[in-house]
């Protein structure tokens, strides 16, 4: 063989080495970073998941009733915790498997923390608002000695070390942990399906997705498991459940609470903690306000709340409202069934002497983007840099099953540049202060959560057809993201139920640290809508 010949097989097979090398290296890089189980499989508590064999006694006396009557029988000693804390075990037991609502259930603790409940009553000590009321926490939020897996197979093992400081602000109020509900994978989604957990599925019907992320709090709270759930919201998961599931939701003002003890955890690095809030979930408004009450309790004196009004009659109140969104060539039509909903509740609050005005406020779709953008920073920034090159990829496809244009948010998984990020909290501050400003003119906007009821589950975020119009998935749910965008408090208000069975509602949306008076609005129109129905 020629020498030249040789020359060019050698550097050949050199160049072709190194292509090897290199190809193998970042593979092992790539294999070394993806996510992976970590530890051993929880094992289900499989009693939950399956109908019993036999029924566990019910009597039917506490089921159904609202947390504000619960506290106060046993506050009056008509009626003890335990009692209580035992006929709502059981009625989960009996029917549980038909929603998968709860995860987890504390039999022992919660009976023993009833025990110690009415202990303290009868010893006639002080009470908080919640004392031996049963409730029912999102598996997100940190129990001590108790998993917190968020459904997915990477963090199968993890097991809380403290409490959340959340949940702890209820135990402090007397609150009686029944156990944890379902939530979807990593959180990051709007119905309820993951790893670990079976399905979740909506009480009305069980082919219906209950909503997420809070899906599994929304149908233990309709199906009468429990009065209250406790629930959170980056992007629609405490309002959309709530929707799906006919129930009042609370989205908090954002940074109005300690965010310790949830996944992800945020008490180490929080450079890119945003929109993230907790709230409640439940089936009166009253309890809405006793729950909030008790939830804020320990941060309330941190903030600079817009009081509620008592002497505001409801002839005093200006309300915008939006049906339709408009956006670009694209608008997001709702069902005639919402549709009628709505019209009847802004008739009927036009006839109580409340300003009414079908208007939309400027901004949304810029607020809908910057949303996404700020969800990337925060869902991604500990990713390694090969990982979020390929999670870029996969969302490209994702983002195609919405009209938005979301391109910027995707091509920045990519590259988050924290210079950038200070241009991005500027424009976000922006369109905050913007949606203040609209309230200067507005006491309150009334919008829907999504454009019509639960959707059947969808695990392949296929299109929706709502009535005879197609929807694409995400579409379906960008109403409520605007709103962890500016910040703003929004509260889920259910109008009753469509020629289906299935709950509508609408969203209440009012200017930051508002909630005293967005809950006070609420139960001035409470008798101007059908409000919760059993399923």
């Amino acid at each position: 063989m020629k020498t030249r010949s040789r020359k060019i097989l050698k550097w050949t097979g050199a160049v072709l080495g190194i292509i090897v090398l290199i190809v193998g290296s970042l593979g092992i890089y790539i294999w070394y970073n993806m996510p992976r189980p970590h530890g051993k499989k929880p094992e289900l508590q499989t009693e939950l998941f399956k109908k019993p064999e036999a029924e566990f006694p019910v009597n039917g006396i506490y089921i159904f009733k609202s947390a504000t009557e619960l506290a106060e029988l046993i506050r009056t000693k008509k009626a003890t915790s335990v009692d209580i804390t035992q006929e709502f075990i059981n009625f989960i037991k009996n029917n549980n498997y038909k929603t998968n609502a709860f995860v987890w259930l504390f039999e022992n603790e919660a009976l023993e923390a009833a025990r110690k409940a009415d202990e303290k009553v009868a010893r006639g000590e002080k009470l908080g608002s919640l004392h031996g009321v049963p409730v029912c926490i999102k598996e997100q939020f940190w129990i001590k000695g108790k998993y917190s897996n968020v459904n997915a197979v990477q963090f199968q093992s993890f097991i809380a070390p403290q409490n959340a400081a959340i949940v702890d602000a209820w135990i402090n109020e007397g609150a009686i942990i029944l156990g944890t509900t379902n939530i979807p994978n990593m959180l990051i989604d709007l119905q309820t399906f993951g790893d670990l957990y079976p399905r979740g599925n909506n009480p009305y019907d069980t082919s219906y997705t209950c909503g997420g992320s809070t899906g599994g709090g929304a149908a233990a709270v309709a199906s009468g498991f429990c009065p209250l759930a406790l629930g959170g919201d980056m992007g629609g998961s405490i309002r959309v459940p709530s929707a799906f599931c006919g129930l009042y939701g609370l989205k908090p003002t954002e940074n109005t609470m300690e965010s310790y003890g949830t996944f992800p955890d945020l008490s180490s690095d929080k450079t890119y903690v945003t929109m993230a809030v907790t709230g409640p979930i439940a089936r009166t408004i009253e309890d809405i306000d006793l729950s909030w009450k008790a939830l804020i309790k320990p941060w309330y004196e941190n903030q600079k709340w817009r009081s509620a009004d008592s002497g505001k009659e409801l002839g005093q109140y200006k309300v915008a409202y939006l049906e339709e969104w408009h956006y670009g060539k694209h608008k997001i039509p709702i069902s005639a069934s919402l549709k009628e909903k709505m019209d009847k509740l802004i008739t009927n609050l036009i006839n109580n002497g409340v300003s009414v005005k079908n208007t939309e406020p400027a901004n949304f779709e810029a607020m809908r983007q910057l949303h996404w953008l700020q969800t990337v920073y925060m869902v991604f920034n500990k990713e390694p840099w090969i990982i979020r090159q390929l999670i870029k990829m996969d969302y490209k496809n994702a983002t195609a099953k919405t009209n938005m244009d979301l391109s910027e948010g995707v091509e920045r998984i990519g590259d988050l540049s924290k210079n950038q990020y200070k241009d991005i909290r500027y424009r976000r501050d922006t369109l905050s202060e913007a949606m203040e400003k609209f309230f200067t003119n507005f006491d309150f906007l009334i919008l829907p959560v999504t454009p019509g009821p639960a959707i059947k589950h969808n695990p392949d975020h296929n299109t929706i057809t709502l009535d005879d119009k197609s929807i694409l998935y995400w579409d379906y749910f960008n109403y409520p993201m605007c709103f962890n965008l500016t910040g703003h408090p929004a509260l889920t208000v259910p109008l009753g139920l469509d020629k289906n069975g299935l709950p509508l509602a609408i969203q209440i949306v009012g200017p930051l640290y508002s909630e005293p008076q967005l809950i006070q609005f609420a139960k001035l129109i409470e008798h101007l809508h059908e409000g919760y129905s059993k399923p």
